[in-house]
């Protein structure tokens, strides 16, 4: 009896280890497995769809192949059993290509500056006004302009937030001592210094995710 308790405490013991893998903190030299990832645990299990797992005409040996591929409505995988599926390509969360990593925002996919716990990248955002007619009610709409944003990626949360000083102050308010820091600042130098705490942030909370 005492022999089969302790087979089941080894077996179990095993069973724990198995199912809690390894992790360490994301550096520059953290290596990314490329592939598409459809949704963001993806990209923090770092578990890709493979290139090998998709289905394409297009050369996978060329150095863009994801970019290509992605450029479609939909593309195709195959799982384990052979079945394929077809994904569109806007329900994906981003990819993996060259050590890079791109995130779908705003129909398109953009590259993450900074990768750790807040992520930094930079979008384009359009805008257009309106102004009344001086007879009647009226509108017409003014020639919309382009003007490129920087945005956070909370990878806790998966929430995308204006990159700015306001949305700054209501972050660190998770950490005492950051916040109070970033409090004591006027107005301006707090604008200046989102940059500074951003990486604060990071380095005092990492991004971890699995060894390799």
């Amino acid at each position: 009896m005492q022999r089969i308790a302790g087979v089941l405490f080894i077996l179990l013991s095993l069973m724990g280890k198995a199912q809690t893998p390894t992790t360490i903190a994301y550096s520059h030299d953290y290596e990314f497995k490329e592939g598409v990832y459809l949704t963001i645990e993806q990209f923090l299990g770092n578990n890709p769809i493979l290139k090998s797992k998709i289905v394409s005409d297009i050369p996978k040996t060329q150095i863009d192949f994801l970019t290509q591929l992605l450029e479609h409505k939909t593309f195709t995988t195959k799982d384990t059993s052979g079945a394929e599926h077809k994904i569109e390509t806007n329900s994906i969360w981003g990819y993996c290509q060259n050590r890079t990593i791109y995130f779908y925002f705003n129909n398109e996919f953009i590259r993450l500056n900074v990768i750790g716990n807040l992520s930094l990248f930079s979008g384009i955002v359009v805008h257009s006004t309106t102004h009344t007619e001086p007879i009647g009610d009226m509108y017409a709409i003014e020639p919309s302009f382009e003007e490129l944003h920087q945005f956070v990626l909370d990878t806790r949360s998966d929430k995308v937030l204006d990159f700015d000083s306001e949305n700054m102050e209501m972050i660190l308010k998770n950490d005492a001592e950051l916040y109070a820091q970033f409090m004591k600042l006027k107005k301006r130098a707090k604008a200046n210094s989102i940059f500074i705490y951003l990486r604060k942030y990071n380095e005092k909370y990492p991004l971890y995710l699995p060894s390799n």
